[in-house]
């Protein structure tokens, strides 16, 4: 709590909350959006349950992020032999880019969302694939309305990869919430009638899009509609029947919420 500008009665308060998502910490606590972000960071650190003991962990929390995570990890893993420790900040940063696309994504894409250069990129995927982490595979990908052959990356999902990713630090919040121009290439055969794919433009066309990929047979592009098309149409999904009841109306409430607390 040092430095906060949150009085100590409305830190007592929060740690005693159920729920600790920032939206309901602003309105429960009378906090601004920024301070109630920070506020549940720090409660959900923590690890412990409502009440005192989630307080004295709040208390007596590192101010060191990830020296509180490794605190919360099999006490059978040393922290200063963990396994990301040989890693460069590159790697980790290719290591959680891996981490978001588990069917496994180009170099390019790599590159983008690590903030590197291709050759850095290729240096740190190679290096990840001699330690074990990750793999080199060529396929054949649906690509538009045919298949594309290309080279992906993933990560090998060894006992040894999986203690690593548990080391790395949380994703960072998407910032960006601007809905893309046109539906991913990759998505275009789950639309088998209608208007192609081709010719759709968003967000002028997301309510169709979210009814056509929200209870579809693809998880990674249900996944994308509830990332990316616009709220509205999300929620005008929401109350048609067959996406009102069931697991689909949980998935569609939960990314709304989310989006909405940033």
């Amino acid at each position: 709590m040092h430095r906060s500008r949150v009085g100590v009665s409305k830190w007592v308060k929060a740690a005693c909350l159920s729920d600790i998502r920032p939206a309901v910490l602003a309105r429960e606590l009378d906090v601004s959006a920024p301070a109630a972000q920070r506020m549940a960071a720090a409660l959900e650190m923590t690890g412990q349950p409502p009440g005192e003991g989630r307080l004295k962990a709040l208390v007596h929390q590192p101010s060191d992020p990830e020296a509180a995570l490794r605190s919360r990890l099999p006490c059978t893993f040393d922290p200063d032999a963990s396994p990301v420790a040989g890693l460069s900040r590159g790697q980790r940063a290719v290591m959680g880019v891996l981490r978001g696309r588990i069917r496994g994504t180009a170099l390019s894409q790599v590159a983008t969302e690590a903030r590197l250069s291709e050759d850095h990129a290729r240096r740190c995927l190679n290096a990840l694939a001699e330690k074990g982490f990750a793999r080199r595979e060529d396929a054949s990908v649906p690509w538009g309305y045919g298949s594309l052959k290309t080279v992906l990356w993933s990560l090998d999902l060894t006992e040894e990869c999986v203690t690593a990713l548990a080391y790395l630090p949380p994703r960072p919040r998407r910032d960006d919430d601007t809905c893309p121009e046109r539906v991913p290439p990759e998505f275009w055969s789950l639309f088998w009638n209608g208007a192609s794919a081709k010719v759709l433009r968003l967000p002028d066309d997301a309510f169709f899009v979210a009814t056509s990929l929200l209870d579809g047979p693809d998880p990674v592009a249900r996944t994308w509609a509830l990332r990316c098309l616009p709220i509205d149409d999300l929620r005008r999904c929401r109350d048609m029947r067959g996406y009102d009841t069931g697991e689909i109306a949980a998935r569609i409430d939960k990314a709304i919420a989310q989006r909405a607390d940033g």
